[in-house]
């Protein structure tokens, strides 16, 4: 059955309704797939990438400094080029680990933030003792997961987790704490089961504030992976980064940044993509 055409009247007189739509509905924006925002925002982050390259290399061209002492991303650059399989090889080692470290670390710390918002017995006796723990440096806790869990895989992926961790919990745990009080006297009303609650509320209303947590905990994973490898560790770039410096091989070792700072930055994007397309309301209330 045809919809039928509504009209609306205004002081300008009647205005036409596009057809399919009720009157005072709007039509549903079509959804772009890259807007002009998005495009200037990548330029603008590639060209300020560029630049600090460019600004560094003439220092290092003006200043020029013993190679011992200070390089330029040409010569990391070259480094790069001259060895690629040894970057390649040890650059999946540590994305290895930082991804199972953030994995880990984001089911666990999800978990302990749900726990600590329901349970008020859990909040009073596990929070202070969490603050407490995340006041420890990370470094210091490498060697105790070394002396657990070996040398191996797991002790990288261990401390990758438990710097990972923390970010997660606190967000977890003020993202179901900010639910508006409207939104919980609506569950109570339809009389709403409290798993209802917290999967339909409580942990939708969270998901933005989650996802803000992962983004920081995937860059910390990175780097915890890279601390359990300055430990004990034979591969990986932490390695990469420790034998260039027994070496004073500087070239080596601003590659290694580099290629840190790349897995940094790629898999934080992908963490705030997927915040973007699994969160679409967030975006749509900007």
């Amino acid at each position: 059955m045809a919809t039928p055409e509504v009209r609306e009247v205004s002081s300008d007189g009647p205005r036409q309704s596009p057809p399919g739509t009720a009157l005072g509905e709007q039509a549903a924006p079509q959804p772009k797939r890259f807007s002009r925002d998005s495009i200037a925002a990548g330029a603008k982050a590639v060209a300020g990438i560029i630049g600090l390259f460019v600004v560094w290399q003439l220092l290092v061209t003006i200043i020029a400094p013993p190679e011992y002492l200070f390089v330029g991303p040409v010569a990391a650059f070259a480094e790069l080029i001259d060895r690629p399989e040894y970057f390649a090889s040890n650059t999946f080692v540590t994305l290895q680990e930082a991804l199972a470290g953030f994995a880990l670390g984001t089911a666990l710390g999800v978990l302990c933030g749900a726990a600590l918002h329901y349970s008020q017995t859990v909040r009073s006796f596990l929070y202070p003792a969490l603050i407490a723990i995340d006041t420890i440096p990370k470094v210091a806790l490498a060697p105790l997961f070394i002396v657990w869990f070996g040398f191996g895989f797991e002790s990288k992926a261990f401390v990758a987790m438990a710097i990972a961790f923390f970010p997660l919990v606190i967000n977890t745990y003020d993202g179901l704490s900010s639910v508006p009080h409207e939104l919980q006297e609506l569950a109570r009303i339809n009389k709403a089961s409290p798993w209802k609650k917290m999967t339909k509320i409580d942990f939708i209303y969270a998901i933005p504030s989650i996802f803000s947590g992962a983004k920081i905990s995937i860059s910390l994973a990175v780097g915890g992976a890279v601390v359990g490898e300055f430990i004990a560790g034979s591969k990986g770039l932490g390695y990469v980064i420790l034998l260039a410096n027994s070496q004073v091989d500087l070239p080596s070792m601003f590659a290694a940044f580099m290629v840190l700072a790349a897995i940094a930055l790629a898999l934080f994007f992908i963490v705030d993509f997927a915040g973007r397309k699994l969160v679409p309301w967030k975006n749509h209330a900007k």
